[in-house]
């Protein structure tokens, strides 16, 4: 365990940050799921080290206002709570509208114009 992972102003600045980018997202309509790659990057310019899956699991599970920011989290990176859902890599709907084959016995049965 990192000395920042158990600092009660890193846990600060922690929440300031991810709040920050709630923020952001909501105003922009838009989901954030963040790396822990790029959340180390966020927080080394605030001086502080890499943080990575146990150390983000650390502060978490010490810190019962974080889970006001992060709807979850898991080793791939942390999904912050915002106002629109993530979007889902791999949709399995399919769009509505005719189908490939009406539009197609359609096509056929239209009349030339003259």
């Amino acid at each position: 365990m990192r000395l920042f992972e158990v600092s009660d102003q890193f846990a600060d600045e922690l929440e300031l940050v991810l709040r920050n980018l709630v923020g952001r997202s909501d105003e922009k309509h838009t989901s954030m799921k963040l790396s822990y790659e790029a959340l180390s990057n966020l927080m080394k310019n605030m001086g502080y080290g890499k943080m990575d899956y146990q150390g983000f699991d650390n502060v978490y599970k010490g810190n019962p206002s974080l889970k006001s920011v992060v709807k979850n989290y898991n080793e791939d990176g942390i999904i912050l709570t915002t106002e629109k859902p993530p979007k889902d890599e791999n949709p399995t709907d399919v769009p509505p509208g005719p189908s490939v084959d009406q539009m197609a016995h359609s096509a056929v049965n239209t009349p030339e114009p003259f």
